[in-house]
C-alpha cells in the first residue's frame, strides 16, 4: 500500500494520467522552454546538445562522481553535435558551390557516420575558400579534424555506441579495447572541434547570404 505521494517502486509519487508532460507551467515559469518553429531551428538543436554535454562534463569536473554512469550522455550529445554540424555544412558549401545535393548524398545525410560525412565535407572546403577569396583552410587544421573523425568513427561508427549497450545481435556495441576515457580530455578536444564547426559554419552563412543579397 502506499499514498498519493510515494510510489510503491520508489520515493517520488506514480505517474497519473492527469500529469502533464508537454506544455507551460504557471509556478516554474522561468523553466518553460520555448520550441522554436520559426527562423534557425536547427541552430536551437546544434547548440542544445553542445551546452548540454558541456554543462554535465563542467559539474564532473567540479564534482567527480557518476563518471562511470555520465560518460555515456556526454560522448552521445557531443558526438550528436558534431553531427549535425556536419550536415549543415554540407548543404551550406552544396549551396554555394550550387552543386546539387545527389540521391547518395541525400541518404548518408540522413545517417551518422561521422567519417562519410566528413569525406563529402572535406572536398568542398578549398572551392568555398576560393569564392570567399580566402586562403585554403591549413592543413594542420584539417589533418586534426580527420584524427577527430577516425577517433570519433572507430569507437562509434553509427552514433549507437555511447546509445545503446548492445547491438541487435545483443553484442556489446563497444569493443574491448576501450578502457578509459578522461570526460575532461575529451571535452577539451570535442570544445576546440566545436569552435572550428561554428566557425566554419557562421562563415559560410555569411557568404551564402551575401551571395543572395547581391542577386536580390
Amino acid at each position: 500500500m502506499t499514498d498519493a505521494t510515494k510510489s510503491i517502486f520508489g520515493l517520488s509519487a506514480p505517474p497519473r494520467a492527469c500529469d502533464v508532460l508537454f506544455g507551460p507551467n504557471r509556478e516554474h515559469w522561468r523553466l518553460n522552454a520555448c520550441i522554436e518553429h520559426w527562423g534557425e531551428v536547427d541552430h536551437a538543436y546544434k547548440a542544445g546538445f553542445r551546452k548540454a554535454a558541456f554543462q554535465l562534463t563542467e559539474r564532473m569536473c567540479e564534482q567527480p562522481v557518476n563518471q562511470d554512469s555520465l560518460v555515456y550522455p556526454i560522448v552521445y550529445l557531443y558526438r550528436h553535435y558534431v553531427e549535425l554540424m556536419l550536415k549543415g555544412i554540407f548543404r551550406l558549401a552544396a549551396d554555394l558551390l550550387e552543386k546539387p545535393i545527389s540521391n547518395s548524398q541525400e541518404k548518408h545525410l540522413g545517417r551518422h557516420d561521422l567519417a562519410k560525412l566528413w569525406s563529402m565535407v572535406r572536398p568542398l572546403l578549398d572551392p568555398v575558400c576560393e569564392i570567399g577569396g580566402e586562403n585554403p583552410l591549413p592543413a594542420a587544421d584539417l589533418e586534426g579534424i580527420d584524427a577527430y573523425m577516425d577517433q570519433l568513427n572507430t569507437h562509434d561508427p553509427r552514433g549507437e555506441s555511447f546509445r545503446y549497450a548492445r547491438s541487435r545481435d545483443a553484442a556489446r556495441t563497444l569493443g574491448p579495447d576501450l578502457v578509459h576515457i578522461n570526460i575532461r580530455s575529451f571535452a577539451i578536444g570535442m570544445e576546440k572541434l566545436a569552435d572550428y564547426l561554428e566557425g566554419l559554419e557562421h562563415w559560410l552563412g555569411m557568404l551564402v547570404d551575401g551571395r543572395n543579397e547581391a542577386r536580390g
